[in-house]
């Protein structure tokens, strides 16, 4: 199984050019996506739905969208008729199976004196992948603040960690058969969705693998033994797949900032043996970001 992660910047190439098809082609190896930076209908140009656009881009696929930022886009007429339209941009989930369930967990963030600031969200999804259904998480971290990263990390890693303990967002445990299929909740036994352990978090962490927020997703480093990733943390999948922490660049300099690696994906440990491959596209030219890519052994699973 291939999983991606790639901030497409709304499209917007190193070109200047926004081009949705280039970015599907650039992800369209991987069974399973997770993209930044995803808009809808927030500024006028074509193809404004990028939502939309890329479900048509990827027929086979299943399309979710999660957004990070709502804010109104209506308008009135003459006659005061309301036309009812939203801007957003967000994060989105593209998986060749379905996508059994989602939740958005908000992030805390905080303006920041002189700069736009936005929100940051965890979009979590169960994957029903056939051999076993598996947790997928995407989420951009905050781009400004060290703090306020360190306050969302704390907040992903303890919301992952909760997760299988508050179960599906359908729960039923010693539920008489009698009360499936009817009343106000009408689902059968069966469609009760899992809350499966396994899971995968990836996205824009905004965060080099030397920044005190990347020790506290995969553990500090030992000076005798290492990243001591401890149950409830997180492995690296680059890192597991052979390449160095101080080698690779997901975000090439421009004229303010230098090139770096901040854009990651973490396996929770009972997937860290499952890794196969892992690498950094850096030919991709469809954004100001690189997409990375990491291969599980998914025949292995369970």
């Amino acid at each position: 199984m291939l999983v991606a992660t790639y901030n497409i910047q709304w499209g917007k190439g190193r070109d200047g050019l926004v081009d949705l098809d280039r970015v599907a082609r650039v992800v369209a190896q991987a069974d399973v996506i997770g993209l930044q930076e995803v808009e809808r209908n927030w500024r006028k140009m074509d193809h404004a739905d990028q939502v939309q656009r890329l479900a048509e881009l990827f027929p086979d696929r299943y399309v979710f969208f999660a957004p990070s930022l709502d804010v109104d886009g209506s308008s009135c007429d003459a006659n005061g008729r309301v036309m009812n339209h939203r801007r957003q941009y967000g994060l989105v989930v593209i998986s060749r199976w379905p996508v059994l369930t989602s939740r958005i967990f908000p992030l805390s963030s905080y303006p920041v004196h002189g700069h736009l600031n936005d929100r940051s969200v965890l979009l979590e999804t169960v994957i029903g992948h056939p051999v076993g259904p598996f947790r997928f998480y995407v989420t951009h971290l905050n781009y400004l603040s060290e703090r306020q990263r360190l306050l969302q990390s704390r907040q992903v890693i303890e919301i992952i960690a909760d997760a299988p303990l508050q179960g599906a967002p359908i729960t039923g445990p010693g539920v008489p058969a009698s009360e499936y299929g009817a009343d106000w909740i009408a689902i059968e036994k069966e469609e009760v969705p899992p809350m499966p352990s396994p899971a995968i978090l990836l996205g824009d962490f905004n965060m080099r693998p030397d920044s005190p927020e990347y020790d506290l997703f995969t553990g500090p480093i030992s000076p005798d033994y290492g990243r001591l990733a401890e149950q409830g943390l997180f492995a690296d999948a680059l890192t597991l797949a052979g390449m160095s922490e101080q080698a690779g660049i997901t975000y090439p300099a421009n004229v303010v900032e230098q090139a770096k690696r901040i854009d990651h994906i973490f396996v929770t440990l009972e997937l860290a043996g499952l890794v196969r491959h892992g690498w950094i596209d850096e030919a991709a030219d469809a954004s100001d970001h690189q997409p990375v890519f990491a291969e599980l052994d998914w025949t292995a699973f369970g």
